[in-house]
């Protein structure tokens, strides 16, 4: 089976992650080789102002319905897929979720949400739709998916497994992947890549908070996008200047 490298990611190194947006992250991924990381068409649905989703992927797959094979795979309550991934959820996890695009029917509604939030999950991302949307946004996580279907589960599809890799929005996610997800949408990030990602993705964030502050001030495009060598120095003194969260100079 596909499977990351067994890379471990530290509290501190996944919070820092929340500071970097998702467009500067997908632009440092196809930098770095990787064409195929932003989820299409999967988007926030369900996501508070300012609001970041950042954790490990725990992935679930659905096929379309087939009834002579519902009986053997749903035997018992406990032994659904979907409800063994939501009862296993870790925190600091993502359920991700691989319904092939379909929109025939909602596979995650505010009960399911509510028990990923409170086995500490950071998200849920479906390649398909969700229903009770009104009482989703009241539980606070953040939720991406393509749309909203008034029926459950039942109506169209069935869990088939989990913990294997599957798609959302045409990108591959394998257990242990990373997702980043705002309001621009979700990336996908591969384990190896995060460090060097935060690395980038806080300097770019920073710089381009400077080059929007010149803008406003009237500089013109070709002095601060991008900086020009007296821009720059300014740039580096400004940036030199910032402190963190915590109160130290940023490094």
């Amino acid at each position: 089976m596909l499977k990351n490298p067994d890379i471990g990611l530290s509290p501190d190194l996944l919070e820092a992650l929340r500071r970097v947006c998702v467009p500067t992250a997908t632009h440092h991924l196809v930098r770095r080789g990787y064409h195929n990381t932003f989820a299409i068409g999967v988007v926030p649905h369900a996501l508070q102002a300012d609001q970041v989703m950042v954790g490990r992927a725990r992935t679930l797959r659905f096929l379309p319905l087939r009834e002579d094979l519902l009986e053997a795979q749903y035997d018992t309550v406990m032994e659904r897929p979907h409800r063994m991934a939501i009862e296993s959820i870790e925190p600091g996890q993502v359920l991700v979720v691989d319904t092939g695009g379909s929109l025939e029917a909602g596979v995650a509604g505010d009960m399911y949400t509510r028990r990923v939030q409170a086995r500490g999950g950071t998200g849920i991302v479906i390649d398909g739709a969700v229903r009770d949307i009104g009482a989703i946004r009241q539980v606070g996580l953040p939720v991406f998916c393509r749309g909203v279907h008034g029926a459950g589960i039942s109506r169209a599809l069935m869990s088939v497994d989990v913990d294997q890799p599957i798609q959302i929005g045409g990108v591959p996610v394998l257990p242990g992947d990373v997702l980043l997800g705002d309001e621009n949408g979700v990336v996908v990030i591969p384990p190896q890549e995060v460090e060097a990602l935060v690395e980038y993705g806080l300097e770019h964030d920073d710089q381009e908070r400077f080059t929007r502050a010149k803008l406003a001030e009237g500089y013109p495009l070709h002095r601060v996008y991008p900086l020009d060598e007296e821009m720059l120095e300014a740039y580096t003194a400004w940036r030199d200047g910032q402190t963190t969260g915590d109160g130290g100079q940023r490094q």
